[in-house]
């Protein structure tokens, strides 16, 4: 099982998109997927973003309101109360279509619940931190080949379970736009890393957990200013921390912004993506090769 986790403390970069993006195009009977891998969503995001554009809002509402969340198993394993995984999974179903097109993916989905997440973190120090992600490692490893979680914007320290997320990852992409902005907050995306992977290391993980896969472009075209003025100065932040910009990048377009509506009905990749099929699979096939995912 590789865990591979969504995250830039940066707000609206498009996490919720590129995990949604990612997990459509791994769990398809695509080239990138001649595996079968499980494919696992956790979305740790209050605002269920991710979860809502694979399951639909009306399906998010009942899980929350059935209390079968991951804050809700968090709570749970805290607590000391017995957990079966498959209580809180929620399966998206394959596409069905009469043509040759690539159909959407089976693949299983975790949601978040704000108010079960403060419960939570509010009894959560270091050695609950550390047990919780071994606890939820076990439950989920023999079940899944590939996790990806999405996280947050603006979190820190305080944020449990955010950061049980990123402790349980093995890799982290880094989805940002090249602008002046989104760069200067770069530093605090890094920061958090660091602290995540020092706790990783008093928990005597001897792995320099969780890897940065690399930086992806979103909302990006090549022509403009602001990608000419900034990519320089991404790429070196990039290097000094060990990681890399990715080749392939995502541009801005309705279309993919329409790919996370969920009062839209896609059977199919080609459907979800149009014209922008190919931009989403390089960026996948990319990320496969980083995280060593055909090793799965």
């Amino acid at each position: 099982m590789k865990g591979i986790a969504i995250y830039n403390n940066k707000g609206g970069v498009g996490k919720s998109t590129v995990t949604l993006f990612l997990a459509d195009f791994f769990s398809s009977s695509s080239k990138i997927a001649w595996r079968g891998s499980r494919i696992l969503v956790v979305d740790l995001d209050g605002q269920c973003s991710s979860s809502i554009s694979l399951l639909g809002l009306d399906e998010v509402g009942k899980i929350k309101s059935e209390r079968r969340c991951v804050s809700h198993l968090l709570l749970n394993l805290q607590e000391g109360k017995p957990v079966e995984l498959a209580d809180y999974l929620t399966k998206r179903e394959k596409g069905h279509t009469s043509t040759k097109k690539i159909p959407l993916g089976e693949l299983w989905v975790m949601a978040n619940d704000r108010d079960s997440a403060i419960k939570f973190e509010d009894n959560c120090d270091r050695r609950r931190l550390i047990k919780s992600v071994k606890a939820l490692k076990e439950l989920i490893t023999s079940e899944f080949d590939i996790v990806f979680i999405d996280l947050p914007a603006n979190i820190d320290k305080r944020n449990k379970i955010s950061l049980i997320g990123l402790l349980f990852a093995d890799y982290i992409l880094a989805p940002t736009e090249p602008t002046r902005i989104t760069l200067n907050a770069m530093s605090d995306t890094f920061k958090l890393i660091q602290y995540v992977r020092y706790v990783n290391a008093s928990a005597n993980d001897e792995n320099a957990r969780p890897e940065i896969a690399g930086i992806v472009l979103n909302k990006t075209d090549r022509r403009t200013l602001q990608y000419t003025r900034h990519i320089e100065e991404l790429k070196g932040m990039a290097a000094k921390n060990n990681t890399i910009v990715f080749d392939n990048f995502l541009p801005a377009a309705p279309t993919l912004s329409t790919a996370s509506d969920d009062s839209m009905d896609f059977a199919t990749l080609k459907e979800r993506y149009d014209n922008y099929y190919d931009n989403v699979r390089k960026v996948a096939v990319e990320l496969e090769k980083r995280c060593r995912l055909n090793s799965v």
